[in-house]
């Protein structure tokens, strides 16, 4: 599976800053993200099975694949990585008006903007 000792909560060593703790945790986060992927498509197909079961009627399955689930982020972003988000969606939406908004900046980063 990939996963260290550190992923499963064994410490082995002392890191000796915020940088190493989050590289300690950085096979865990991808293997997080590729198991959202199988899950993913796996979701799908169950929600595809319960409205066919709840309507009873035969669905096709034309516009499945259209379908894309939608995940919170893995980890919770550090207050340094929210800053180089923001820095990066301000250039990125000076170079091209709109691009980012609230709501793929809330998938992007896991928190929901005040209103």
């Amino acid at each position: 599976m990939a996963l260290e000792l550190n992923d499963l909560g064994f410490v082995t060593d002392n890191p000796s800053s915020a940088e190493a703790i989050a590289a300690a945790h950085e096979n865990l986060r991808l293997e997080a993200r590729k198991a959202q992927k199988v899950f993913g498509s796996c979701f799908l197909n169950v929600g595809f099975l319960a409205a066919c079961l709840r309507d009873n009627y035969n669905y096709t399955r034309e516009m499945m694949f259209l379908t894309k689930p939608k995940y919170e982020p893995v980890f919770e972003p550090s207050n340094s990585t929210l800053s180089l988000i923001g820095d990066a969606a301000i250039k990125i939406n000076q170079a091209v008006p709109n691009y980012f908004n609230e709501e793929n900046l809330r998938d992007l980063t896991g928190i929901e903007g005040g209103k």
